[in-house]
């Protein structure tokens, strides 16, 4: 009879603790899904913006991962940067890091930025840096641009990026144009 109470005490205790778990992990989760959340639904349907602290956190991360960087490694990610954004079709934030006499002359809209990408980028791509040199103040990094889906039978041809630094993570960009136009009449 005592070795019965136990059983049930153990079971109980069981019982106890992995409620205890189930509830750590739905409040957990909940957590989770608000700090992910960036955007919280009003009664008309109309998303309004939270603004929240990781989202700076995360910039001044950067800001101190670009300090420790060497000179080429940061000009090199700030590429990377906007490549990226260029290949998440993210136009508008890339079209504003353009070097603004360079926009003037090629892509006086950001729909002709755009129109020149979807035309003469390939779909999926990836970036391989063969040369990097400063001349002055600013620096101009030769990319070969890879077609990752084509591989050799796609489209892929080399550039000059050029960039200038005003400021950590405060930089402006240009590219040789042509570059992938040329290749593609090839």
């Amino acid at each position: 009879m005592a070795e019965d109470n136990i059983k049930k005490q153990k079971r109980a205790i069981i019982i106890i603790i992995g409620i205890l778990i189930v509830v750590i992990l739905i409040v957990a989760f909940i957590i989770l899904l608000f700090k992910q959340n960036n955007t919280i639904s009003s009664n008309n349907g109309e998303a309004i913006i939270v603004t929240n602290d990781i989202e700076e956190s995360n910039n001044q991360e950067d800001l101190e991962d670009l300090y420790n960087m060497s000179e080429q490694e940061r000009i090199t990610y700030y590429c990377a940067e906007f490549f990226k954004l260029v290949d998440r079709k993210n136009y508008d934030k890339a079209y504003e890091i353009l070097y603004s006499e360079y926009k003037e002359n090629y892509f006086p809209t950001q729909t002709s930025f755009s129109e020149y990408i979807e035309e003469y980028f390939p779909d999926d791509f990836s970036l391989n840096y063969t040369n990097f040199e400063r001349l002055g103040d600013i620096y101009v990094l030769w990319v070969d641009v890879k077609d990752t889906l084509n591989g050799s039978s796609g489209h892929n041809f080399s550039m000059n990026v050029v960039i200038q630094e005003n400021d950590f993570n405060d930089y402006v960009l240009s590219f040789s144009r042509n570059s992938a136009v040329d290749s593609e009449e090839e």
